[in-house]
């Protein structure tokens, strides 16, 4: 009962409203004659939120668009987590001829991965020319004084125009 006089209070009040914002505009000359102008205004019942059920619904807020990564970015976050670099990764065995991995290559933003006895050794970053930037080494290469964390990390760096490996922290 209360429901359907709420309801009939609402039409009415809407109605009250819809002819109260009807408005006529009169032509003031004579050639406009033939056409009058019939506006609302534009208070609804909807914005004094009579009818909340006939309120528009809001537009959904446009999901922003993702950024592809950089091959760099990529590198540097494969790099800082220390995971192979997706889609430029190598991975060498031990042998009489490979002993260690190269310190420079044609693939720039790399990960080359070097395995000796069927387990990974190390795994090492080429930077923007192709350089060796950083070296995991998963062993301690059998010296626990000077490698107590394994996995540890080794930088290069430029001595004289040639890399060499920094000291493992």
């Amino acid at each position: 009962m209360k429901k359907t006089l709420k309801i009939i209070m609402a039409s009415i009040i809407a109605l009250a409203m819809f002819f109260s914002t009807f408005q006529i505009q009169k032509p003031l000359d004579k050639e406009s004659k033939k056409t009058s102008t019939i506006s609302f205004n534009k208070q609804t019942a909807e914005a004094k939120g009579l009818f909340p059920i006939f309120k528009p619904k809001p537009k959904p807020k446009p999901k922003p668009k993702k950024k592809k990564k950089t091959t760099a970015q990529l590198y540097n976050g494969a790099k800082k987590k220390g995971a192979k670099v997706k889609g430029r990764n190598s991975t060498y065995k031990y042998s009489k001829k490979l002993r260690n991995l190269p310190t420079k290559v044609k693939t720039k933003y790399s990960s080359r991965d070097f395995y000796k006895n069927g387990k990974l050794e190390t795994r090492r970053y080429y930077g923007k020319n192709g350089d060796s930037e950083t070296d995991i080494h998963y062993t301690n290469h059998g010296n626990n004084k000077n490698h107590p964390k394994v996995p540890h990390r080794h930088n290069w760096y430029y001595k004289d125009g040639k890399l060499n490996p920094g000291k493992g922290y």
